[in-house]
């Protein structure tokens, strides 16, 4: 029994000793084995590219404890006695309860050994580990019909001109990079976003731009959300960004270069890690007053249009009503919601959310003026082809605001 895993050893003496020696996470294999046919031993056999001729761990009345609380993520932790360490692994779900499963049977001896899927441990070296980086930029190389290993952390299908997303690639849970850019791809399938690594995400010069604001639904799931670092959308013919982008709590580095857009939405500004953005080439007349709050190092706004005309006054004073009181207070709490959770007619409500420069929702109570703003004087590093002084659109959400930020960005 073979189990292709990431395997990190905490050795417990280290711990009595007060000394954090922890061995990084490593990528290799874990076998439940024998030695020969005649040898009932029973052992573990952990090979890893630094070690690969193996470290032995004796399985009979040598296994403490086997931790499986969180077996269903792919995680689970085999306490040995002697040596005093802890294997903890990280694998596919599917494999490793196979391997916990085997492992349990064997160590508890009511099953014979010749039931079970042990392997002989021979002393081989270990063979190179599998690739987990994948490149293909020609059609014949394309894996139609046998897949793309299950292991696949880095994905590349760069310039095949393909016009829709390969949905084997929903399949590999330990994706972390996917590189999509030069095809014709015009929409992403939902489940996208329910990757549970996914971290960059490259979709340059392709055609989103072409398809309907709502087929944007990966955004809408929680794993994208707390998982995606860099989105790439430059060269995507978009005249539009959805207000659901705000969404992605952990994006870091944004790329919009290169397209049609004249507005971004105001959920820009809860892009709360965000650091790197571009916004080269495009036809931006102001930006979201909401991006104010924004820590940024380094924006690119040359090649845009920004307006310049008399700057206009939007003034709705009406009293909130209690769904605005309750919805301004509950996206406060950046709680994740869907249709799944909510009534879809109040997710619709809460995804057009205007945000005050102070990061406040607000809906149909708002004052709403253009201000204008020097970039330089707050980002480390600013890219412009007039002035670096740009309008923001902004919303207030009480007459406070208002006051405060003309004050202070004028």
């Amino acid at each position: 029994m073979k189990l292709n895993c990431n395997v990190e050893v905490n050795n417990r003496m280290h711990n009595l000793t007060n000394l954090s020696i922890r061995k990084k996470s490593q990528r290799g294999y874990l076998v439940i084995g024998r030695q020969s046919i005649k040898n009932d031993e029973l052992y573990i056999l952990l090979q890893t590219e630094q070690n690969k001729c193996g470290t032995k761990y004796k399985v009979n009345d040598n296994i403490e404890m086997i931790f499986v609380k969180f077996i269903e993520n792919g995680k689970a932790t085999i306490r040995i006695k002697e040596p005093p360490h802890d294997l903890i692994i990280q694998s596919d779900a599917i494999p490793l309860k196979s391997f916990i499963h085997v492992l349990k049977l064997a160590s508890s001896k009511k099953v014979h050994l010749s039931t079970l899927a042990i392997s002989n441990l021979n002393g081989k070296k270990m063979s190179n580990t599998q690739k987990t980086k994948i490149t293909v930029k020609k059609n014949s190389e394309y894996p139609t019909l046998q897949g793309f290993p299950r292991f696949t952390e880095e994905l590349h299908i760069i310039g095949l001109d393909r016009k829709s997303f390969d949905l084997q690639i929903l399949k590999l849970n330990r994706l972390k990079v996917l590189d999509l850019s030069n095809n014709q791809i015009t929409s992403l399938p939902k489940d996208l976003g329910s990757l549970p690594h996914l971290q960059q995400l490259i979709l340059s010069q392709n055609q989103l731009g072409k398809a309907a604001i709502s087929k944007w639904t990966w955004l809408d799931q929680n794993n994208i959300r707390n998982t995606l670092c860099l989105l790439d959308l430059s060269c995507n013919f978009l005249t539009e960004i959805p207000e659901k982008i705000g969404k992605l709590n952990a994006l870091v580095n944004l790329k919009l270069s290169c397209n049609s857009l004249i507005y971004l939405p105001q959920s820009m500004g809860n892009l709360i890690s965000l650091k790197y953005l571009d916004l080269s080439q495009n036809s931006l007349q102001f930006l979201p007053g909401s991006m104010r709050k924004l820590r940024l190092l380094e924006i690119d706004v040359s090649g845009n249009s920004f307006s310049t005309t008399k700057p206009y006054y939007e003034s709705i004073m009406q009293l909130p009503s209690l769904v605005e009181c309750a919805a301004r207070i509950f996206l406060k709490t950046r709680t994740n919601y869907n249709a799944s959770l909510i009534p879809n007619t109040l997710v619709k409500y809460l995804d057009s959310a205007k945000y005050c420069v102070c990061g406040t929702a607000c809906f149909q109570y708002f004052l709403r003026k253009p201000l204008c703003f020097n970039l330089n004087s707050t980002i480390c590093s600013v890219k412009f082809s007039n002035d670096s002084t740009v309008p923001y659109d902004c919303f207030f959400c009480t007459l406070h605001c208002f006051r405060f930020y003309s004050k202070v960005m004028s």
